[in-house]
């Protein structure tokens, strides 16, 4: 398996800033959430909104790396 570039411990803002693309992604689970993610959850990791808001991480880590692979 490749490294991954996200990692949990990432937060929202730092994912945005490094890599632009993954902010459709971030859109994408807002409705999941319940909530804007990038209004909400700026400073928060990864792993810790997912579990905030009950999002599968390995999912959503998926997802946001294949939003910067493109």
């Amino acid at each position: 398996m490749k490294d991954r570039r996200i990692t949990p411990n990432m937060t929202v803002l730092e994912v945005i800033d490094r890599y632009r693309t993954t902010e459709s992604v971030f859109k994408k689970y807002d409705e999941q959430a319940g909530v804007c993610i990038c209004c909400q959850a700026l400073f928060e990791t990864i792993g810790d909104v997912a579990t905030k808001y009950r999002l599968n991480l390995d999912q959503f880590l998926l997802d946001l790396e294949d939003a910067i692979s493109l």
